[in-house]
């Protein structure tokens, strides 16, 4: 079971509760979610894993061999799929429309790695206006919050490392 199937699970089984818009109200509204989680699964998520590992934690285990090709490679396709996504934020708060959605969750984890350990994954974010204000928007909720506060009061072995600059 994948992170997304687990979330919709959760969503509708916990439907009643909490927020009720992450999985849409009608039929257009559901759609676009699974579009944009589509679009997370097979274009965002590959190559925003990618630089996590590569930026955030490889350089830790093994700080003598950074691969800065892949990185350079996971880049181009992150930015690409980040130009996209500006694009579609500059005609809605977020990205299946005015609500907050499951869409947008589905981002949370490796942005929040790439936005905050990495000056690099910063950067690509920073550098689209729509993108950086998306992501203002939706670190800042409270429940998202909680989870990073509990994540450094409880950290695991690769925590509290800095953030890696490349070279070239």
């Amino acid at each position: 079971m994948t992170g997304i199937q687990i979330c919709r699970h959760v969503s509708e089984k916990f439907a009643d509760q909490g927020n009720k818009d992450l999985l849409g109200a009608g039929a257009l509204e559901r759609a676009s979610i699974e579009q944009w989680l589509k679009a997370e699964v097979q274009r965002f998520e590959p190559p925003s894993s990618a630089l996590v590992f590569h930026l955030a934690f490889a350089p830790v285990l093994n700080p003598e061999n950074v691969e800065w090709q892949t990185i350079d490679d996971q880049k181009e396709k992150l930015s690409a799929v980040l130009d996209v996504y500006d694009k579609r934020l500059s005609m809605s708060e977020y990205l299946a429309g005015d609500k907050f959605t499951l869409a947008d969750l589905s981002h949370l984890p490796n942005t929040h790695y790439l936005w905050n350990k990495t000056t690099e994954g910063r950067r690509l974010f920073e550098s689209r206006k729509n993108v950086k204000r998306w992501w203002e928007l939706i670190s800042k909720r409270p429940t998202w919050e909680k989870v990073v506060r509990m994540q450094r009061e409880h950290p695991g072995p690769l925590e509290g490392l800095g953030p890696l600059t490349s070279t070239n």
